[in-house]
C-alpha cells in the first residue's frame, strides 16, 4: 500500500486544490480495482514489482493529473497552429534578412569575411530561437484566452494581401521584377496583374490589420534588439576605414550616452506601439478607435522628429534653417560618398510628413466612422 499512497501523493500535488480530494478518492478506487482483478487472475497477492507495473499502466502522475485539468493540454492547439506556423515563417524570413544586413555591415566596416559570416550565423540562430519562443508564448496565451484576438475569426479578404510575400520563392521574385512589381506565380497577384488599375490599387492598398501586423512584427524586433535580447552583431565603424560613407558630425556623437538617454522612452514607445496595434487586431471593426490610434501615432511620430531636429544631440547635425541649406542637403544625397547627415535630415522630414498623413487619415476616420480609403471610394 505504500507504493499506492506514494503514487497518489505525487498525483495529488499536481491536481487543482478544489478537486484534489475527490479525484484522489476516485483514482484510489480505480487502482485497487485493477490490483484486485490482477490478483484474482494470478490467484495470489501481487509483489511490489507487479504492483508498480499496475501503477505504470495507470500512467505517470504528471500525465494522470493533466487529465483532470480544464485548460488545454498543449502550447499551440490545432486551431491556432497554422497562425503560429505562419508567424514563425515570417520571423525566420525577417531574421534571414537581418543576417544579410549584419554580414554586409561587418564587411563595410572592414571586418574579416569569416568573422562577419560567423556573426551573421550567430545572430540568425539566436534571433530565430528567441522569436520562436516569443511566438509560442503568445500562442499559449491565446489558447488560454488570456489574450483575445478578434482578427483570428473576424478577418477580411482585403487584409490578406501581406500573405503573398511570405510565400515567395526565387521564381516569384524573378516574376515580380519582370512584371514591374506584380508576381504572376501567386494566384492573388495574378488577378492583380490582369485586373484594371482601380482593382490593382485596391489589392495593394494597406489595411488596418496588415498595418497592425507589420507594426507588431517590426516593434517586437526593435524592442528585442534595443533591450539586448537579440544582438545583430554590429560593431563600431571607423569612419576613416569606410571612404564610401561621409559621417560628418555624426562621428563625434557619443552614441552610448545617446542610447542611455533614450533607453526608457524607446521601450515605452515600442511597447505602446505593440499594444495599440494589438488593440487594432482585437477590435477590427472599431474604425473610430483606429482613427484615434492613427492620430496618436502621428502626433508621436512628429514629436520624435521634432525632438531630433531641435533638442537632441543630433540637432546641430540634422537640422537646417534655410532653403539654401536644403538645396545643399539635396546635392549631398546625390552621388558619392554617401552623406549620412543628409540622410538623417531627410529621414526626420519624412517622419514629419508621415505623421501629418497619419493624423489626417485618423481625423477622417473619426469623423466618418469609416476607413479613409473607403471614404475615397
Amino acid at each position: 500500500m505504500d507504493l499506492i499512497e506514494d503514487y497518489l501523493r505525487a498525483v495529488s500535488r499536481l491536481l487543482p486544490a478544489a478537486k484534489r480530494e475527490d479525484i484522489v478518492t476516485e483514482l484510489r478506487d480505480e487502482i485497487l480495482t485493477r490490483i484486485e482483478a490482477r490478483e484474482e487472475t494470478l490467484g495470489r497477492a501481487l509483489t511490489p514489482d507487479e504492483t508498480e507495473q499496475v501503477l505504470r499502466d495507470v500512467g505517470h502522475p504528471i500525465v494522470v493529473a493533466a487529465r483532470y485539468r480544464d485548460e488545454p493540454q498543449y502550447a499551440v492547439g490545432p486551431a491556432l497552429y497554422p497562425f503560429w506556423s505562419y508567424a514563425v515563417r515570417l520571423a525566420i524570413l525577417i531574421q534571414l534578412a537581418i543576417c544579410v544586413l549584419v554580414f554586409a555591415g561587418r564587411i563595410i566596416g572592414g571586418g574579416d569575411v569569416a568573422q562577419a559570416f560567423g556573426a551573421a550565423i550567430g545572430t540568425g540562430v539566436t534571433g530565430i530561437m528567441t522569436l520562436i519562443g516569443f511566438a509560442t508564448v503568445a500562442a499559449w496565451l491565446v489558447e488560454r484566452k488570456t489574450v483575445k484576438i478578434d482578427y483570428l475569426t473576424n478577418w477580411r479578404v482585403r487584409d490578406l494581401t501581406f500573405i503573398d510575400f511570405t510565400a515567395w520563392d526565387w521564381n516569384d521574385m524573378s516574376d515580380w521584377f519582370k512584371s514591374g512589381g506584380y508576381p504572376a506565380t501567386s494566384p492573388s497577384t495574378a488577378y492583380v496583374k490582369e485586373a484594371p488599375p482601380r482593382d490593382r490599387e485596391w489589392r495593394l492598398r494597406r489595411s488596418a490589420a496588415s498595418e497592425a501586423i507589420g507594426v507588431i512584427v517590426g516593434s517586437v524586433f526593435a524592442l528585442l534588439w534595443w533591450t539586448g535580447i537579440i544582438r545583430f552583431g554590429f560593431t563600431a565603424i571607423d569612419p576613416a576605414s569606410v571612404p564610401v560613407l561621409y559621417f560628418g558630425g555624426l562621428a563625434d556623437i557619443d552614441w552610448v550616452a545617446l542610447k542611455d538617454m533614450l533607453f526608457a522612452p524607446v521601450i515605452v514607445y515600442l511597447a505602446a506601439a505593440i499594444a495599440l496595434a494589438g488593440l487594432t487586431l482585437a477590435m477590427p471593426g472599431a474604425f473610430r478607435l483606429h482613427g484615434v490610434i492613427a492620430i496618436a501615432t502621428g502626433v508621436a511620430t512628429i514629436a520624435i522628429a521634432a525632438w531630433i531636429w531641435y533638442l537632441s544631440p543630433l540637432a546641430p547635425i540634422v537640422s537646417i534653417s534655410s532653403a539654401g541649406e536644403f538645396a545643399d542637403r539635396v546635392r549631398d544625397v546625390i552621388g558619392l560618398p554617401i552623406h549620412l547627415p543628409a540622410i538623417f535630415t531627410f529621414a526626420a522630414m519624412i517622419n514629419v510628413i508621415e505623421g501629418l498623413f497619419r493624423i489626417l487619415s485618423g481625423v477622417t476616420t473619426v469623423v466618418t466612422g469609416q476607413r479613409h480609403d473607403k471614404v475615397q471610394r
